[in-house]
Protein backbone atom coordinates (compact mmCIF):
# COMPACT_ATOMS: atom_id res chain seq x y z
CA UNK A 1 0.00 0.00 0.00
CA UNK A 2 1.29 3.49 -0.77
CA UNK A 3 2.49 5.79 1.75
CA UNK A 4 -0.29 8.15 3.13
CA UNK A 5 1.39 11.72 3.62
CA UNK A 6 -1.01 13.98 6.07
CA UNK A 7 0.17 17.42 6.58
CA UNK A 8 -0.71 20.23 8.31
CA UNK A 9 -0.03 23.82 8.51
CA UNK A 10 -0.50 26.86 11.00
CA UNK A 11 -0.60 30.10 11.24
CA UNK A 12 -0.16 32.19 14.83
CA UNK A 13 -0.01 36.36 14.92
CA UNK A 14 0.58 38.45 17.50
CA UNK A 15 -1.79 36.76 20.16
CA UNK A 16 -1.64 32.83 21.31
CA UNK A 17 -4.04 31.98 18.44
CA UNK A 18 -3.05 29.22 16.15
CA UNK A 19 -5.17 28.46 13.04
CA UNK A 20 -5.27 25.68 10.09
CA UNK A 21 -7.24 25.15 7.55
CA UNK A 22 -7.61 21.43 7.21
CA UNK A 23 -9.87 20.66 4.03
CA UNK A 24 -13.39 22.47 5.28
CA UNK A 25 -12.33 23.17 8.72
CA UNK A 26 -10.98 25.85 10.70
CA UNK A 27 -9.07 24.61 13.56
CA UNK A 28 -8.02 27.07 16.41
CA UNK A 29 -5.67 25.82 19.31
CA UNK A 30 -5.64 28.98 21.99
CA UNK A 31 -4.47 29.57 25.32
CA UNK A 32 -7.31 30.50 28.29
CA UNK A 33 -5.00 33.25 28.78
CA UNK A 34 -5.25 34.25 25.39
CA UNK A 35 -8.42 34.88 23.81
CA UNK A 36 -9.46 31.30 24.86
CA UNK A 37 -11.03 30.58 21.39
CA UNK A 38 -9.80 26.99 21.38
CA UNK A 39 -8.93 24.23 23.34
CA UNK A 40 -4.55 24.80 24.33
CA UNK A 41 -2.54 22.10 22.69
CA UNK A 42 -2.28 19.72 25.04
CA UNK A 43 -6.10 19.16 25.08
CA UNK A 44 -5.89 19.27 21.49
CA UNK A 45 -3.12 16.20 21.65
CA UNK A 46 -5.50 14.56 24.14
CA UNK A 47 -8.75 14.96 21.41
CA UNK A 48 -6.74 13.39 19.12
CA UNK A 49 -5.96 10.45 21.03
CA UNK A 50 -9.72 10.13 22.02
CA UNK A 51 -10.87 10.66 18.88
CA UNK A 52 -9.04 8.14 17.10
CA UNK A 53 -9.65 5.66 19.45
CA UNK A 54 -13.43 6.37 18.80
CA UNK A 55 -12.92 5.92 15.49
CA UNK A 56 -10.79 2.73 14.97
CA UNK A 57 -13.42 1.45 17.79
CA UNK A 58 -16.38 1.92 15.40
CA UNK A 59 -14.34 0.48 12.16
CA UNK A 60 -13.30 -2.76 14.79
CA UNK A 61 -17.07 -2.59 16.04
CA UNK A 62 -18.04 -2.81 11.74
CA UNK A 63 -15.53 -5.29 10.64
CA UNK A 64 -16.42 -7.65 13.60
CA UNK A 65 -20.21 -7.38 13.01
CA UNK A 66 -20.66 -6.15 16.36
CA UNK A 67 -23.25 -3.60 17.26
CA UNK A 68 -21.65 -0.80 19.08
CA UNK A 69 -24.06 1.61 19.78
CA UNK A 70 -21.45 4.12 21.03
CA UNK A 71 -18.38 4.80 22.47
CA UNK A 72 -17.25 7.74 25.38
CA UNK A 73 -13.49 7.72 25.41
CA UNK A 74 -11.75 9.96 28.57
CA UNK A 75 -8.38 10.71 28.52
CA UNK A 76 -6.72 12.34 31.79
CA UNK A 77 -2.92 12.67 31.64
CA UNK A 78 -0.62 14.14 33.88
CA UNK A 79 2.63 16.41 33.75
CA UNK A 80 4.84 18.88 35.39
CA UNK A 81 5.01 21.88 34.14
CA UNK A 82 8.13 22.80 35.09
CA UNK A 83 9.89 21.51 31.69
CA UNK A 84 7.95 23.80 29.45
CA UNK A 85 8.20 26.98 31.75
CA UNK A 86 11.95 26.62 31.09
CA UNK A 87 12.40 25.26 34.66
CA UNK A 88 14.93 22.54 35.79
CA UNK A 89 13.06 19.00 36.25
CA UNK A 90 13.37 15.24 36.08
CA UNK A 91 10.70 14.51 34.85
CA UNK A 92 9.73 14.57 31.04
CA UNK A 93 8.64 17.75 29.38
CA UNK A 94 5.46 16.00 28.48
CA UNK A 95 3.13 13.78 29.66
CA UNK A 96 4.37 11.42 32.58
CA UNK A 97 1.37 9.57 32.14
CA UNK A 98 -1.87 9.32 29.85
CA UNK A 99 -5.05 6.84 30.81
CA UNK A 100 -7.91 6.02 28.75
CA UNK A 101 -10.75 5.14 29.87
CA UNK A 102 -13.55 3.55 27.55
CA UNK A 103 -17.05 3.62 28.31
CA UNK A 104 -17.97 1.10 25.72
CA UNK A 105 -22.15 0.60 24.91
CA UNK A 106 -22.27 -2.80 22.97
CA UNK A 107 -23.48 -6.00 23.96
CA UNK A 108 -20.10 -7.33 25.25
CA UNK A 109 -18.83 -9.08 28.69
CA UNK A 110 -16.05 -6.65 30.46
CA UNK A 111 -13.49 -8.84 29.24
CA UNK A 112 -14.45 -8.66 25.74
CA UNK A 113 -14.84 -4.71 26.22
CA UNK A 114 -11.30 -5.09 27.93
CA UNK A 115 -9.97 -7.15 24.77
CA UNK A 116 -11.71 -5.07 22.35
CA UNK A 117 -10.33 -1.61 23.21
CA UNK A 118 -6.74 -3.41 23.49
CA UNK A 119 -7.46 -4.45 19.68
CA UNK A 120 -8.48 -1.05 19.31
CA UNK A 121 -5.57 0.57 20.58
CA UNK A 122 -2.92 -1.46 18.83
CA UNK A 123 -4.65 -0.26 16.05
CA UNK A 124 -4.81 3.65 16.46
CA UNK A 125 -2.05 5.31 14.59
CA UNK A 126 -2.15 8.49 17.50
CA UNK A 127 -1.76 5.61 20.43
CA UNK A 128 0.90 3.97 18.43
CA UNK A 129 2.98 7.11 17.65
CA UNK A 130 2.84 7.57 21.53
CA UNK A 131 4.13 4.02 22.85
CA UNK A 132 7.00 3.70 19.63
CA UNK A 133 9.39 6.14 18.69
CA UNK A 134 8.09 8.33 15.81
CA UNK A 135 11.53 10.19 14.06
CA UNK A 136 10.01 13.93 14.31
CA UNK A 137 12.35 16.43 12.28
CA UNK A 138 12.85 20.28 12.54
CA UNK A 139 14.18 22.94 10.30
CA UNK A 140 13.76 26.76 10.14
CA UNK A 141 12.20 28.13 6.69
Amino acid sequence: MAEKIVEVTTQMGAGWKVTAQIRDHLLIIDQPTGTNEGANPLETFLFSLAGCISTIAKMVAREQKLELRGIEVKVSAAMNSAGLLGQPTDDPVGFKRIDIIADIDADMSQDEKTAFLDLVCARCPVHDNLLSPTLVYHETA
